[in-house]
């Protein structure tokens, strides 16, 4: 998991989410991080770094299959730490603004919640 990852690891999955993913709040509390790619080994990669389970969706054809990776809350707060080091400008201000809106709840672990 993230907590794992090595600075190599952590590049990565920044570059990844940089150019693939999404960070948001889900019901507009919190917060998350979505990727979607047809690559199932790549997003296999990304489930394990962020330790999640990865879901498929079929779309029609000619197309192949859709892989999907989902975290939330404290999960999606502590990946969403991990990896602003190595993010863009607009990334790293998307996160910013998904963080502070984010509560603190009993579930937040407390190194996470005073970070």
């Amino acid at each position: 998991m993230i907590d794992d990852a090595s600075s190599t690891d952590l590049a990565w999955l920044a570059g990844l989410l940089e150019g693939e993913g999404v960070f948001d709040l889900h019901r507009d509390r919190y917060p998350r991080i979505r990727i979607a790619m047809a690559d199932r080994d790549v997003v296999e990669r990304v489930a394990s770094l962020m330790g999640c389970t990865v879901r498929m969706s079929m779309r029609e054809a000619p197309y192949t299959p859709l892989w999907h990776a989902e975290v939330q809350g404290a999960r999606a707060e502590a990946v969403m730490r991990a990896v602003l080091p190595y993010m863009g400008a607009r990334r790293s201000a998307r996160i910013a603004r998904v963080l502070a809106h984010s509560p603190v709840t009993s579930k937040t672990p407390p190194r996470l919640a005073a970070a």
